[in-house]
C-alpha cells in the first residue's frame, strides 16, 4: 500500500528490506519479497508520474565523447525507464562472463549458469516473448540471435494492484536518498528528504539501493564521502568502469541469397559473432541490426552499384529478369564497450534541489571499441563477398581509418552499466557476487550499475535476473535470522 512521506515514522511494525528506488530492479524485488510475506518499503524519489522537479535530479554533466543529455537519458519517477523503454530483451551470451581476449576486464566473478535459473521469473516479470534458439551461419564466423519483441511492459502498471493494496509491501513516494548511517560494518540508518524540505530516517534490517546505472553511484559516492570513506573504505572503483552500449547506422547490403540470412522471411534480422570470432578477431560482442528495405530502396541501391562495379549490377538485373529476389537492408549496430578505468561517474560542485551534488559523467570510446564495430562489419562483409551471398557498403565514418565515430544520431542505447561493478574482491570492485558492499552486512546494490561488462544486449532482462537472484539471497538471510532475530530493526 501507500504511505505518505510525513507518515513514515508513525510506522512501528518492523521492515525486512528497504528497497531505495522504483524501476525495474526495484519493483520487481519488492514485489516478490512482499509475496513471500516479507514486510518491505520502497521508496521512490519521483512522483507517480513525470514531474520536472523530480527529473531535474538527473541534470548533470558530461565530458568526453558527444553523448545523450543526462536529464533526459532515464526516466525519474515510479516504474522508472520501464515507462518509456522498447521492451527489446535477451541474455548476455554464455561468453559476456567471461575474460575476452581483447579485454581481460570483462570476466565477472560469476558466470551465466548463476542467473540462467532466473531466466524464466525474470522473462515473466517483463512479459517476454518466447525465441527460438541462436543459429549458427556456416562459414561465417556470425551466428542468428533473436531477441524478445513484445510488447514493452510498464511495471507500475502491472504491479499497480501489488503496490496499492499489498499489507506486506509499504510505498513511499518523493522519498529521496541523501545520507546513510553506518556503525561496526552495518547501515543503521538511510535518511530521506521530500521536495518541501523534511526529512524522514528509515532503519531495517537489509537495504537496497536500486536507483539506476548513474544514480547508484552519484548517491554511494555522496554517501561515502558524508561518512569520511567509513562506507566504502576501498572506494577507488567507485563509479569507475562505466559503460554503454554505442548505437549507430553503419552502413547497406545488398543481400542475393536472403534465405542465407532469414531476410527472405523476416523484415529485420540479428546477427552477433561467435566467441570464436570474438577471440580471433581480438574484439568485444557486438549485435548487427539488418533492416530489410523496400523493393525500391533495393533497386536505388542496384542503380547506385552500376557506378562502382558494372560487371556485378550487370549480373544483378540479369538475376532480377530472371525473378530472383534480391534484397537491400540498412545495417544498425550496438556494441560492447570496453570496460576502463576513467570511464566513470563523480560528483561536481553543483547541488541538485535536494542539496546532493550532481554526477559528472566523463565517457570516452577507446580503440577497441572501434576496432570491434569495423571488425564485426568486416566480418559480415567477407562472408557475404567469399559466399556470394551480397555485398556489403560501410558507413563513410567506418569506412576511414582511423574510424572517426558519429558525433550525430543515436549515439547509444541510453543502457548506463558498471559504476558499482561486482568483483571478487574490494579491490577491484564496490560489490560481491551477492550484490552487497563489501565493508557493510546488510547493503546491496541491485541493476546494471554492478555489470562488470556488458556485451551487447540491452540489459533490462539481466538486471532483473540478478534482482531476483538477490531476492532469494535476501531471502535465505531473512528466513535464517526470523522475524524477532538480532538484525531486526523499525522506522523511526
Amino acid at each position: 500500500m501507500y504511505i505518505a512521506f510525513e507518515d513514515i515514522n508513525e510506522h512501528s511494525d518492523a521492515v525486512d528490506v528497504c528497497i531505495i528506488g522504483a524501476g525495474a530492479a526495484g519493483i520487481s524485488m519488492a514485489a516478490t519479497l512482499a509475496e513471500r510475506g516479507h514486510r518491505v518499503l520502497l521508496c521512490e524519489g519521483g512522483d507517480a508520474d513525470y514531474s520536472e522537479r523530480s527529473q531535474e535530479c538527473y541534470r548533470g554533466e558530461v565530458i568526453g565523447d558527444p553523448y545523450i543529455p543526462l536529464y533526459g537519458a532515464r526516466l525519474r519517477h515510479l516504474g522508472g525507464s520501464t515507462n518509456h523503454w522498447g521492451g527489446i530483451c535477451r541474455p548476455l551470451d554464455r561468453y559476456d562472463f567471461t575474460a575476452k581476449r581483447a579485454a581481460s576486464e570483462t570476466a565477472w566473478p560469476i558466470g551465466q549458469d548463476a542467473l540462467s535459473p532466473y531466466y524464466r521469473a525474470a522473462a515473466n516479470v517483463l512479459d517476454l516473448a518466447p525465441t527460438p534458439a541462436d543459429q549458427a551461419i556456416t562459414d561465417s564466423g556470425l551466428k542468428r540471435i533473436y531477441f524478445s519483441l513484445g510488447h514493452p511492459t510498464r511495471l507500475k502498471e502491472k504491479y499497480a494492484t501489488t503496490l496499492s493494496e499489498s499489507t506486506t509491501l509499504e510505498c513511499c513516494l518523493t522519498a529521496n536518498l541523501v545520507a546513510l548511517e553506518s556503525q561496526e560494518g552495518k547501515v543503521t540508518g538511510a535518511t530521506f528528504k521530500n521536495y518541501q524540505g523534511d526529512y524522514r530516517k528509515v532503519q531495517a534490517r537489509y537495504f537496497v539501493l536500486a536507483c539506476g546505472g548513474i544514480e547508484n553511484s552519484r548517491l554511494l559516492l555522496w554517501c561515502n564521502q558524508q561518512l569520511n570513506g567509513q562506507l566504502i573504505p576501498q572506494a577507488n572503483t567507485l563509479g569507475r568502469y562505466w559503460m554503454e552500449h554505442p548505437h549507430a547506422t553503419v552502413g547497406q547490403a545488398l543481400i542475393f541469397e536472403p534465405a542465407a540470412l532469414g531476410l527472405d522471411e523476416d523484415y529485420n534480422v540479428f546477427l552477433s559473432p561467435t566467441a570464436q570470432s570474438v577471440s580471433s578477431r581480438q574484439i568485444l560482442n557486438c549485435g548487427l541490426r539488418l533492416h530489410r528495405m523496400s523493393a525500391e530502396a533495393t533497386q536505388e541501391l542496384i542503380d547506385e552499384l552500376a557506378n562502382q562495379a558494372p560487371t556485378l549490377a550487370g549480373r544483378l538485373r540479369i538475376w532480377q529478369a530472371q525473378g530472383r529476389v534480391i534484397h537491400g537492408a540498412v545495417l544498425r549496430a550496438a556494441w560492447e564497450q570496453e570496460p576502463r578505468f576513467d570511464n566513470r561517474i563523480e560528483l561536481s560542485e553543483e547541488l541538485d534541489e535536494l542539496g546532493v551534488p550532481r554526477g559528472r559523467l566523463m565517457w570516452q570510446q577507446s580503440e577497441l571499441d572501434r576496432h570491434t564495430i569495423r571488425e564485426s562489419m568486416l566480418l559480415l562483409g567477407e562472408y557475404l563477398r567469399d559466399n556470394e551471398v551480397g555485398r556489403l557498403q560501410l558507413a563513410d565514418w567506418l569506412a576511414d581509418t582511423p574510424v572517426q565515430l558519429p558525433t550525430e544520431g543515436e549515439l547509444a542505447g541510453r543502457h548506463h552499466m558498471g559504476g558499482t561493478r561486482m568483483s571478487l574482491n574490494a579491490e577491484q570492485g564496490i560489490v560481491n557476487p551477492d550484490c552487497r558492499l563489501f565493508a557493510q552486512d546488510n547493503f546491496y546494490v541491485a541493476g546494471s550499475s554492478v555489470f562488470a561488462s556488458a556485451g551487447h544486449a540491452n540489459p533490462t532482462l539481466t538486471l532483473v535476473q540478478l534482482a531476483l537472484r538477490l531476492c532469494d539471497h535476501l531471502e535465505s538471510r531473512l528466513t535464517s535470522t526470523g522475524p524477532n532475530g538480532a538484525e531486526a530493526a523499525r522506522l523511526t
